[in-house]
């Protein structure tokens, strides 16, 4: 008979950084959703807060801690104040992210470091600091959230698509890496997903157009179908799954 769902989460102490809004939001609730206790971080600890009181009827334990993923300092400050905390830590959620879209001859040095500062750098030392953790307990799982741009070119998101594409090499040589220890790291790769900010940039008709006619399946990715993959390469279920991205992409990818 089957013994594992691949949506439980009981007992595991998971982290989501960025997790105040967008595709970040939806992960932690799913998580806690599958019976998760949640560590949340946020440069906008407010945000956080509002999330941990919509969660309150599923009774989880939630610390709401700030969190700048593009400062060591305060990464280890935030890890540290998570142990503090909980005392271990199960699973790592890297969806700490941003972006500006410009075109390559336009992107200026501040620009570049922003956005590869956040989207590779805050990635690695976020996963290298619970990572130490994890690999002393011998036990954890590691989620990074890249992106389709990591995974195929697009126009006006160089650095973006660089730092997210380090993102999917950095997952297999940490999962290599690590895999000894019993600490598993896995990537997810969204499409375009309907957030705030992604339905801003579609009002503009030729991104809307671009990007429809590039997802095979017609449609924007929910937030939750990104938070679904999550769970799920983070469970147990996935405990023979270790080094992979997934594109939740609609097709864009297979194209």
């Amino acid at each position: 008979m089957p013994t594992l769902s691949p949506f439980c989460l009981d007992g595991k102490i998971v982290i989501v950084t960025g997790a105040g809004r967008g595709i970040g939001r939806s992960i932690a609730g799913h998580a806690a959703a599958a019976g998760a206790d949640l560590v949340l971080g946020s440069r906008t600890v407010p945000e956080l807060e509002a999330l941990a009181q919509e969660l309150k009827p599923l009774d989880r334990r939630i610390a709401c801690l700030p969190l700048d993923v593009t400062s060591l300092a305060s990464i280890r400050a935030f890890t540290q104040a998570a142990l503090d905390h909980f005392g271990q830590i199960d699973v790592l959620v890297n969806n700490a992210g941003t972006n500006r879209i410009k075109p390559a001859l336009e992107i200026t040095e501040e620009d570049w470091d922003l956005i590869c500062d956040t989207n590779l750098k805050g990635c690695f030392f976020m996963s290298q600091e619970v990572g130490r953790h994890m690999v002393e307990r011998r036990s954890g799982a590691i989620v990074n959230i890249s992106s389709q741009a990591g995974l195929v070119g697009g126009p006006q998101r160089v650095p973006y698509s660089g730092a997210k594409g380090g993102v999917v090499n950095m997952t297999r040589a940490l999962a290599v890496e690590w895999a000894s220890y019993g600490v598993r790291v896995n990537g997810i790769a969204p499409t375009v997903t309907r957030t705030p900010l992604a339905e801003q940039a579609m009002q503009n008709p030729q991104f809307r157009e671009m990007v429809l006619r590039s997802i095979p399946l017609g449609r924007l990715a929910e937030p939750d179908e990104i938070a679904l993959a999550v769970v799920f390469l983070a469970s147990d279920a996935a405990r023979m799954i270790t080094g992979q991205t997934l594109a939740v992409d609609g097709g864009w990818t297979a194209v």
